[in-house]
């Protein structure tokens, strides 16, 4: 499994992109990032992704998809249903919101013919394979709801988790069991953050808690170090093998 990080950033630093994740090119995770742009520096394209995960409904997670879904509604040529879009409940109708409001009914209706992705909702608990990955979901408290954290496993059994903006609660800490590397938000790093976010306190007491998990620190407003942490900054890019691998 190969992870590369197209932002890493958090809502308003200037150190990063905003959030976005590709897994082997196929799995985009959260999409603030200037998508289209930076997958061909990575080697890839639009046309490749074939699910789209999103953790909440922050602009800095989500308001660069109809970007993506408007690329993929105008390529030559074009590939109805072969795209999965996933989310908290109410994401079918979000986006259908951000198209219609950023560039109106038209593309929307362009987006609809030609891409005619698929929508899952996902929720609290969930354990689903989608698109060739099994993935799993965990509510998490943010300022806005709702929020998910996911796990994503490949075929070999290697684990990849993202927490997405979440303070200290169960269901974040149900998201990195297991995880071989975890994508873990370090917003703050010299005391609490408010609205319901991570700082580096918060992050040592959930390395401590798992310590077979490697942690791959993201949503920065600096970039600082944290010893026993990887420190994201954007196109990185990392190789995954599950433990028993």
């Amino acid at each position: 499994m190969r992870l590369t990080v197209l932002g890493s950033g958090s809502a308003f630093s200037t150190c990063g992109c905003n959030a976005g994740y590709l897994v082997d090119g196929r799995v985009l995770v959260d999409c603030g990032a200037p998508v289209p742009a930076l997958v061909r520096r990575a080697a890839t394209s639009v046309d490749a992704i074939r699910l789209v995960l999103l953790t909440h409904f922050h602009a800095d997670h989500c308001f660069t998809l109809p970007t993506v879904l408007g690329a993929r509604a105008f390529a030559q040529p074009v590939a109805p249903g072969t795209l999965v879009i996933a989310g908290p409940v109410g994401t079918r109708e979000y986006v259908s919101r951000l198209l219609s409001v950023g560039y109106g009914s038209h593309i929307r209706h362009d987006v609809d013919a030609n891409v005619a992705p698929e929508y899952v909702v996902l929720q609290d608990g969930r354990d689903i394979d989608i698109a060739g990955y099994r993935v799993q979901s965990h509510a998490v408290v943010h300022s806005t709801g709702p929020s998910l954290a996911y796990r994503v496993t490949d075929a070999d059994g290697a684990s990849v988790g993202f927490s997405g903006d979440s303070e200290l609660c169960g269901g974040l800490r149900r998201s990195i069991a297991g995880c071989d590397l975890y994508v873990c938000e370090c917003t703050g790093w010299d005391g609490p953050e408010p609205g319901g976010h991570l700082w580096r306190g918060d992050v040592e007491t959930l390395m401590a808690e798992h310590p077979s998990t490697r942690f791959l620190l993201s949503h920065l407003s600096e970039r600082r170090t944290l010893p026993g942490a990887l420190i994201a900054h954007d196109m990185l890019s990392l190789e995954i093998v599950s433990a028993g691998g």
